[in-house]
């Protein structure tokens, strides 16, 4: 489904509605290892190591659920 404008969906709704969130995290789907190491990624944020967030994805996704 490439070329079909998802990005700009994406960044439209972020601009409209940044206001409303603490943070925002992009993540590669591209298959299961780019979400997975997106999601690790997420562990390395200042706010995350902060919060002695695990370098794995429960511990990422368990973080993110509680902001």
């Amino acid at each position: 489904m490439g070329g079909i404008g998802k990005t700009q969906i994406a960044l439209k709704f972020t601009e409209e509605t940044i206001k409303q969130y603490t943070h925002i995290f992009w993540v590669d789907a591209t298959d299961k290892e780019t979400i997975s190491a997106s999601l690790k990624g997420i562990s390395s944020i200042p706010e995350a190591k902060n919060d002695a967030v695990a370098e794995n994805v429960e511990s990422v996704l368990n973080w993110i659920g509680s902001l």
